[in-house]
């Protein structure tokens, strides 16, 4: 299989920070470079999904087969080839973003969107495509080429900015918890008029190491304090570590519980590359209203976003008591067309994996000593039945009896709310 152009610039990227003159300031700005030609003007298709990457300069080395490796990370995370993979879908947004090694800012590096289309409208484009075209290489795959070498030389151009002040960026102290405080200043990460936030933290996550000083629970409790302090807000993404080497043991369900606690969901860990990631939703539909939290009536927003498989991805949902909390659901959305005599229109089903608000324990393989404190008091079942406009739904644990004011005591927890149009969550 050939190379993508992505991956055919890698060697270029490299080239153009070894070929640049001139002293490099590691302490300088960042141009910022800006491919969005291929970006979604009004009715066309565009992903449901963004992808934002977050490259930590504290992974930055003097030795180049280093930054080689988060180079190729950067290059695979932009590469539109395959969506199905977990790549970019339909004009996705791509935004590239840069931690700078003393957590002082976070600073944007690139802009653009993938010119990856869906297959009926290349079909169609090139139904329209006259001899003429072909003969004078205006034809639309013509286009459709040079708007991905657009894509990948912009993305190169980026790179090789850093690439260039390497050595400067290495010869910096990098705090251990310098990425925290570059996301911290930069206050909200993704603007959803761009679609569902996916981000990419390329990184050694120097953070981590406040996992290690102990055993699982001791680890994820100190994830969720540092999240409360930190007070970073992912924003309800879907959140990869790449170039992280956290193991499978206190330091990963460290990161778990920090990412949880800002409310984010860790998908993802890999050392040597981009972790798999998940394939990018065709659907999606918001919800929101209230739940009778055995006698208090609670605001509840729930997003139900589903792949083409009818997997819940970047799903949540959100309630707020005391303060606000978002808790990822994953499961199956199945969908049928409404029985004969109804009102037009679907008929769908979802129901959760059967470990909801269990991601909350603050020891995965322990019943928690008080379930009071947990979200949903930590319940494993979540169920949903969607009908026109309305979710009903219901959340219930074996485990779990939900008391409230008065001695007031249930089962399960019920709710019916209403689906959202143009609305952001």
């Amino acid at each position: 299989m050939p190379r993508s152009p992505l991956k055919a610039l890698l060697a270029g990227c490299f080239a153009t920070a070894a070929l640049a003159s001139g002293p490099a300031d590691a302490a300088a700005s960042y141009e910022v470079v800006r491919q969005e030609q291929t970006c979604p003007k009004e009715r066309q298709p565009r992903s449901l999904r963004q992808t934002l990457v977050i490259l930590d300069e504290a992974i930055v080395s003097a030795e180049p087969e280093v930054n080689q490796r988060w180079t190729r990370m950067v290059v695979e995370a932009a590469d539109a080839r395959d969506a199905g993979t977990g790549g970019l879908g339909t004009r996705e947004r791509f935004t590239l973003l840069v931690a700078r090694r003393d957590g002082s800012e976070l600073v944007p590096l690139f802009f653009g969107c993938s010119p990856n289309l869906p297959p009926e409208e290349s079909e169609r484009a090139k139904a329209g495509d006259s001899m003429f075209d072909r003969f004078i290489g205006s034809d639309s795959e013509a286009r459709r080429k040079a708007a991905r070498d657009a894509f990948a030389a912009g993305l190169a151009r980026a790179l090789a900015q850093v690439q260039k002040r390497a050595p400067e960026i290495a010869a910096r102290p990098a705090p251990a918890d310098s990425l925290l405080k570059a996301l911290q200043n930069a206050g909200r990460l993704a603007d959803l008029n761009h679609g569902l936030p996916r981000i990419i933290l390329i990184t050694p996550f120097g953070v981590a190491e406040k996992g290690r000083t102990g055993d699982v629970p001791a680890a994820r409790r100190a994830g969720f304090e540092l999240a409360e302090r930190s007070a970073i807000d992912f924003g309800r993404a879907e959140v990869y570590l790449a170039g992280a080497a956290l193991g499978d043991s206190a330091p990963l369900e460290f990161a778990r519980a920090l990412v949880l606690g800002a409310k984010g969901q860790l998908a993802g860990v890999r050392s040597d590359g981009l972790p798999r990631l998940s394939p990018e939703p065709t659907s999606l539909r918001l919800y929101a209203g209230f739940i009778d939290y055995v006698g208090q009536r609670t605001p509840l927003q729930v997003r139900l976003a589903a792949s083409a498989q009818g997997d819940l991805v970047n799903s949540w949902v959100e309630t707020t008591l005391s303060r606000t909390t978002a808790t990822p659901l994953a499961g199956k959305m199945l969908c049928r067309g409404q029985e004969k005599g109804q009102a037009p229109g679907e008929v769908c089903e979802v129901r959760g994996d059967g470990r909801f608000a269990q991601v909350w324990f603050p020891d995965p393989q322990a019943e928690p000593a008080d379930r009071g404190k947990l979200p949903f008091g930590g319940a494993r079942t979540i169920a949903l039945d969607l009908k026109g406009r309305t979710a009903a739904g219901r959340i219930l644990d074996p485990k779990v009896i939900f008391s409230g004011e008065n001695g007031q005591r249930r089962e399960e927890l019920t709710f019916e709310i209403q689906r959202v149009e143009d609305g952001q969550f």
